[in-house]
């Protein structure tokens, strides 16, 4: 057996997992066999959020009109899938666009765990980097956008972490994973096919797109299915966001069913996908994770709430979907996982209480 190859497994897996949305899942049969909980109750919302005792030290979530603090114990990683399209900015550098944003957060004090996604127009200030990867300060830009900027994938894959950093008032990110958008096609072929329900009529982007059909996807059509926007439904991000959405619980559920079925195919899903993901969380033991997550309770899939507008912020002579969204949207989605509070809210209704 190489030793180093069945270090990597547990990474290159996890990746996959998340990547999907479908949690970090699948080190071993046995901790999905033994978790007790139905596919609905691992990925879905399993009751309301109520407080806990914090037991790490005060941090702070900064925004422009409140400070929020928390002591929780918390583990967040960025799950980016990048699209090889995009416009030439003008830095000199062949960067792509983060089409995909999804960050998981982890809550050991709250005992809970969800996926955050967040729409890949939603404008947020970014880091813009020169042809030399030297920062030219922040730009308020498409979030998408901090994936373009950058001499090489890891200093692309970090400008898209502190973008999404920035947007959630400094939440610490501690890594990412991030696939090509163009290989979800050899995802959906690894796993045997996803088998989708079609809304709304999306005839114009293949035949078999036809509303109310149930289609089981090809390769091709995999990758039309969670990447098409344009001439497509409402040609909102929006609408290609619940595909994604759909898509993923599917591939989940798809995948649930797999490992239980055969433990082995784990080794084969490792076989196929391996070299095609990038992450900076080799040394953290992924394994041990997995594992936490079997035993939290899940959220599920958040969303911010916003707004769209239609401008040029850019600057570029043509109009761009922008999503706008507020610091009120954005605590009240962190609070699903995490205890949060304003400073010296707790002690003013402490003294109410007394009276």
């Amino acid at each position: 057996m190489n030793k180093t190859k069945g270090r990597k497994k547990p990474v290159i897996i996890a990746a996959l997992a998340g990547l999907l949305l479908i949690g970090l899942l699948a080190f071993s049969t046995h901790m999905i066999e033994n978790s007790g909980l139905t596919e609905d109750e691992q990925f879905g919302d399993t009751g309301d959020w109520s407080e806990g005792g914090g037991t790490g030290t005060e941090w702070e979530l900064n925004f422009p009109e409140t400070t929020y603090v928390s002591n929780d114990e918390i583990e967040t990683y960025l799950l980016i899938g990048t699209d090889a399209g995009g416009e030439d900015l003008g830095v000199g550098t062949n960067g792509q666009l983060a089409d995909f944003l999804t960050l998981l957060v982890i809550d050991s004090t709250t005992n809970k765990y969800g996926f955050m996604l967040i729409d890949r127009n939603t404008m947020t200030n970014v880091e813009v980097l020169d042809e030399h990867g030297e920062s030219k300060g922040p730009e308020l830009e498409q979030i998408c956008i901090a994936h373009w900027y950058g001499l090489d994938d890891d200093q692309r894959n970090k400008n898209t972490v502190k973008a999404v950093s920035e947007l959630l008032g400094g939440l610490k990110i501690d890594g990412y994973y991030t696939l090509n958008m163009a290989d979800i096609g050899m995802i959906n072929d690894a796993i045997g096919g996803v088998e989708v329900d079609i809304t709304e009529d999306m005839t114009s982007l293949d035949p078999a797109f036809t509303q109310g059909a149930h289609v089981l996807l090809t390769n091709e059509q995999a990758t039309k299915f969670v990447r098409a926007r344009m001439n497509v439904g409402d040609g909102t991000n929006k609408g290609r966001m619940a595909r994604q959405r759909q898509y993923m619980q599917k591939a989940y559920n798809l995948l649930m069913s797999q490992l239980r079925d055969n433990p082995e195919y784990i080794n084969d899903l490792y076989d196929q996908l391996e070299g095609k993901i990038e992450s900076d969380t080799a040394g953290r033991d992924m394994g041990v994770i997995a594992n936490q997550l079997l035993q939290l309770e899940s959220v599920g899939i958040l969303e911010l709430d916003g707004h769209v507008e239609v401008n040029d912020t850019l600057k570029d002579g043509l109009e761009h979907e922008e999503f706008y969204t507020d610091e009120n949207s954005i605590a009240s989605m962190l609070k699903k996982v995490i205890n949060m509070n304003i400073p010296g809210e707790e002690d003013a209704e402490e003294d109410t209480d007394e009276e």
